[in-house]
């Protein structure tokens, strides 16, 4: 008995945290969508920073906002999920930070797909 309450004191806690970061992540979400300028990129940089892959997909659609696509670039390649690697590359042509940052992405998702792309750009 002594042994099972700490394991219950443990799943109970579980049980209460997960939630909370899941909400969290569904709150930087609908701030992603729905924020303004400043409250986007935060929302950009926080959903990089949970690893989270629910947020690969709005990140991805954040490549088509030149206000976050740079940060959203960068966003993806922390969480590193193969399935942005297209839409990063197709990013390289915008220019400016939002390619270096797509670059550097694609570095970090390490993703052959990406080798003959990135060669080009050299």
């Amino acid at each position: 008995m002594e042994r099972t309450l700490p394991i219950l004191i443990l799943v109970v806690l579980a049980v209460l945290v997960v939630p909370a970061v899941a909400d969290e992540v569904d709150n930087l979400i609908l701030d992603l969508k729905y924020g303004s300028d400043d409250v986007r990129k935060d929302a950009v940089v926080a959903l990089g920073e949970s690893g989270d892959p629910r947020a690969v997909d709005p990140l991805i659609d954040a490549l088509n906002d030149w206000v976050v696509r740079e940060v959203a670039a960068r966003a993806l390649g922390k969480i590193g999920d193969p399935k942005a690697v297209d839409p990063l590359i197709e990013t390289l042509p915008s220019g400016g930070m939002a390619s270096y940052e797509a670059i550097k992405a694609l570095g970090d998702i390490s993703d052959p797909r990406a080798v003959d792309t990135l060669i080009g750009v050299l």
